[in-house]
């Protein structure tokens, strides 16, 4: 069992786009953590943006407004802006 700090339903603000141009690899653009995590390039629209965890999968975060699957972790995430109730659990799951 992962000790993630946030839980499905969870509405979250990714860092900043600032966080992102002061960390990432300048020949690659991701930031990488020391583990099998990266924060990519197409990543970085969302910085400052407030997303909601749909999924968790593993030891990272499903996002629900994300294109693509990616694997986010809590050190992407800046801060929670809002945590789950159980209608808004309902309602994430009618949507996915």
């Amino acid at each position: 069992m992962s000790n993630l700090k946030y839980k499905v339903g969870d509405k979250v603000r990714i860092k900043s786009l600032d966080w992102y141009n002061e960390n990432k690899n300048p020949k690659h653009g991701f930031v990488y953590f020391g583990h099998e995590f990266c924060f990519y390039t197409h990543m970085s629209k969302y910085c400052g943006k407030t997303l909601t965890i749909s999924e968790i999968v593993g030891c990272c975060y499903v996002m629900a407004e994300c294109v693509y699957d990616d694997n986010w972790t809590d050190e992407m995430i800046e801060e929670l802006v809002e945590k789950a109730t159980e209608q808004k659990l309902k309602l994430l799951q009618i949507q996915t």
